[in-house]
């Protein structure tokens, strides 16, 4: 009786504890985003893991969380044709890409056409269209978006509405070319009985694998689905962490090894039931690789997660792509392949292009400890002492010990060392886990208050006249002068008739104030001899740049600056009470900011409805990879026709606005390298001829004219980018999509109907059919989507005018001003409620 209680005291613990490791996984990935680069390395030795499951990984540290959050330096990038080359899949459709997978065309046919269910181009089923109702045997859901290829899935972002908790939902199909009808039910009958497995016994499964929590296989379709948390199923696979960061070391691959095996061991030699009710004592993985095993971010390393088993993955793989049959040995050999893979860095050949060979000494790293190289070598049975299962061969890892090893602060495990059993004591460990927590909590807030500088949240009123914490008296404040602040305060007819911005505030701020007060000079605002007329031109004292609120309660004079740090600095210096500003990335630890709206980089080229036919929109199919844009600011491709368009040679133009410069710097060029060579052509000094490889500067308005007349008269193919709120409307030009990595294209603007703009959509003459794609831009999804903030010091020795205005931007009534001026608010208003 003693030994069954201790049993099920010893699985109850292990449940709990294991959930509080999932729970700190997940709360650590976002949590992790908050804290300086600079201090991420002191986070795993001041946190113990709950259960101390496997704690192998101290040296991480800020590698693999900077890397998969996108913060901290930039890294090398492995080419990702290295890692994983064009594959052709599904040869039969005579796909433009070779690979419907990787082949921008199944989306691009939605935004054709949004009721087609097959590829405009080769009949390959296309992607399903957003807000797609799904029913499945637990509820119902619905299709956001879609956002990846993983093994023979198409997986989307989507919601389940019974609770509107986020889902991810994995496509896999049967195309007509490749099933039968017969062989399409006999595949979606068997997909309905074994999509989900779970422990015969009924407890809780606590490996480290992806499990389903509802399938769906719709009869007359040719595609099944699957409905997985949205928790797991965003976390990056193995074959995408080593594209972002290269090779592992040896110390962090056994570490992967350590937690695979314990998940294999657990398969192999448990009992599972499956959804038919079939009773079966172990389950074989049959499909890993590096493209199946998710990785997920913790502050002491990371946890490895199995996805995407051959038990229901393998039904839609080609007849004549199926593997062989599910074995213990197999998932071992394939775990073995892992291991050399992220030792490798890369999985294929770059000079065969053919699968990395592990019998070829030259592949191995050099400094490669040899026990550790001859254990791999055994799990891919290349010698002679192969592992019979998964536990032996953890077993053995476990007392292979490699230099790189570090004494860790954490209890040993009963594997290592050899003691008697203690009593456990769950009460302790789930109130020291707690503690942790708080700990950890404080920490981050203590380490974040500082050097992020983002003020606490205030309440949120409706109304501009509810925010009553101005002190009397004129207050002076900066941006940019080429900035977007400048234009969207200062340009006319944005929101009202011949009145700008300033003027609209100054009479809501003021309502008693019938008459403004005489303006008292201002300092001038400097243009470039030939700028446009959307670079204000104001003589000392007319009245533009102080425009709100001359009054004998509260007035604000705005004179902006020539750059964005000198306006920043003029806060610091007390110079001026705020400023507004997109450049907060390294803002001085004095200084406060407050978000206030968003707005977005668009790139963009000529579009000449003259000659659409050959137009550069055209021939790039509205979009391009940032990789693109990195290449062609730095001068690697001079002509259009090397990434796939017309024979044109490249024209490259950058606004005057040094935010949005800046922003290119740091989201498209990224390399310290690239961003010398982008900086030294922007200020070589421009040839006679209308090509070069060098960077002409002009602002915004300029800019479009030039980018036309360029394509019209001089049969050059010019690219420019520049604010978004700037860029709208003007249908000379077309936005192009984005497309970072093996994700889908996000574009700038989307028609009516949710769906992107296509080169085929009328972007002069039905100028209401499409809008700014709002909720991309909001949450981040849109690569050069970024933040206007309101930046004012944290001295409460001075007057909160900062405060207060930015309670002013962020009320109702302010961000629709905002959204009217062109930018996107923080939130959703109602224009009914102004």
């Amino acid at each position: 009786m003693t030994k069954i209680l201790d049993e099920i005291k010893s699985r109850e613990v292990t449940g709990v504890s294991d959930r509080l490791n999932m729970l700190v996984a997940q709360g650590s990935y976002r949590a992790f985003s908050f804290l300086p680069a600079r201090y991420r390395w002191i986070v795993p030795s001041l946190i113990e893991n709950v259960s101390l499951p496997i704690p192998e990984f101290p040296q991480v540290k800020a590698e693999i969380l900077a890397t998969l959050t996108g913060q901290g330096e930039a890294v090398a990038v492995v080419d990702a044709e290295i890692l994983a080359p064009p594959t052709l899949l599904y040869p039969a459709y005579r796909c433009v890409r070779g690979n419907p997978f990787a082949c921008e065309w199944p989306g691009q046919t939605l935004v054709e056409d949004p009721t087609a269910t097959a590829c405009l181009r080769c009949t390959f089923p296309a992607l399903i269209p957003p807000e797609t109702r799904l029913q499945g045997r637990k509820g119902q859901y619905q299709i956001n978006e879609f956002f990846k290829v993983r093994n023979w899935g198409r997986l989307y972002h989507g919601i389940d509405l019974s609770d509107r908790t986020p889902v991810v939902i994995t496509e896999f199909l049967l195309p007509d070319r490749y099933f039968s009808p017969e062989e399409t039910q006999k595949r979606r009958d068997l997909y309905n009985q074994v999509t989900g497995i779970h422990l015969a016994d009924g407890r809780d499964q606590d490996l480290r694998v992806v499990s389903p929590d509802d399938a769906i296989a719709p009869l007359g379709e040719r595609r099944a689905y699957l409905i997985t948390q949205e928790t797991l199923d965003t976390f990056p696979t193995l074959a995408e962490y080593l594209t972002a960061t290269g090779a592992m070391s040896p110390f962090q691959v056994r570490t992967v090894l350590l937690q695979l095996l314990q998940t294999l061991e657990g398969l192999h030699g448990q009992k599972y039931c499956l959804p038919s009710g079939l009773i079966q004592l172990g389950i074989y993985h049959g499909n890993l690789s590096i493209h199946s095993v998710l990785i997920v971010p913790t502050f002491q390393g990371f946890y490895v997660y199995l996805a995407d088993p051959a038990l229901w993955q393998q039904l839609f793989a080609p007849p004549l792509l199926e593997p062989p049959l599910p074995s213990v040995a197999g998932d071992l050999e394939a775990l073995g392949k892992v291991a050399f893979y992220l030792l490798a860095g890369r999985q294929f050949d770059p000079a065969t292009r053919a699968p990395l060979d592990a019998a070829f000494g030259d592949n191995w790293p050099a400094d490669l400890p040899l026990p550790f190289r001859q254990f791999i070598e055994s799990l891919l049975g290349l010698n002679a002492l192969p592992f019979a299962n998964a536990s032996i061969a953890r077993q053995t890892l476990l007392k292979l010990q490699l230099p790189e090893d570090i004494p860790q602060a954490v209890k040993p495990t009963a594997e290592a060392v050899v003691k008697p059993p203690k009593k456990r004591r769950p009460w302790l460990l789930i109130g020291g886990g707690l503690l942790g927590l708080i700990l950890l909590a404080m920490l981050i807030w203590w380490l974040n208050r500082r050097p992020r500088s983002e003020a606490p949240e205030r309440s949120v009123s409706c109304c501009i006249e509810q925010v009553n914490s101005f002190p009397k008296g004129e207050f002076v404040f900066t941006g940019e002068q080429e900035g977007i602040w400048t234009y969207i305060w200062q340009q006319a007819n944005l929101i009202l008739k011949d009145q700008t911005l300033a003027a609209i505030l100054a009479a809501r701020l003021n309502p008693n104030q019938g008459e403004t007060a005489p303006e008292e000079p201002t300092a001038p605002i400097t243009t470039p001899t030939g700028e446009d007329p959307e670079a204000t031109t104001e003589e000392p004292g007319s009245g533009l740049s102080n425009e709100l609120v001359e009054s004998t309660e509260f007035s604000l004079d705005y004179r902006p600056q020539p750059s964005a740090s000198a306006a920043i600095a003029q806060v610091q210096n007390q110079q001026a009470e705020f400023a507004l500003s997109s450049l907060i990335d390294d803002l001085p630890a004095d200084l406060w900011f407050s978000r206030v709206a968003h707005d977005g980089i668009v790139v963009y080229v000529a579009f000449s409805y003259a000659t659409r036919d050959r137009n550069l929109p055209n021939q790039l199919n509205g979009t391009i990879t940032l990789d693109q844009l990195r290449q062609l600011y730095t001068g690697e491709i001079v002509n259009w026709r090397e990434l796939g368009g017309p024979d044109l040679p490249v024209k490259l133009y950058i606004p005057a606005d040094e935010e949005a410069v800046q922003i290119f710097e740091t989201r498209v060029l990224q390399d310290p390298e690239a961003i010398a060579t982008f900086r030294r052509l922007a200020t070589q000094r421009n040839r006679a001829s209308a090509v070069s490889t060098e960077i002409t500067r002009l602002s915004t308005f300029r800019t479009l004219n030039a980018v036309i007349q360029d394509f019209e008269e001089r049969n050059v193919g010019a690219i420019a980018f520049g604010s978004l709120s700037r860029i709208f409307g003007q249908c000379s030009v077309y936005p192009l999509a984005l497309q970072t990595g093996f994700n889908a294209p996000v574009a700038p603007l989307v028609q009516a109907n949710g769906l992107p703009i296509s080169p085929t959509t009328d972007l002069c003459n039905n100028k209401g059919s499409y809008r700014t794609n709002i909720a991309a831009i909001r949450n981040g999804r849109y690569p050069l989507a970024y933040p206007i903030t309101l930046i004012y010091p944290r001295d409460n020795r001075r007057a909160p005018i900062g405060e207060a205005f930015a309670d002013v931007l962020r009320t109702d009534e302010g961000q629709l001003l905002l959204q009217e001026a062109g930018l996107v608010p923080l939130r959703e208003i109602d224009p009914r409620a102004d």
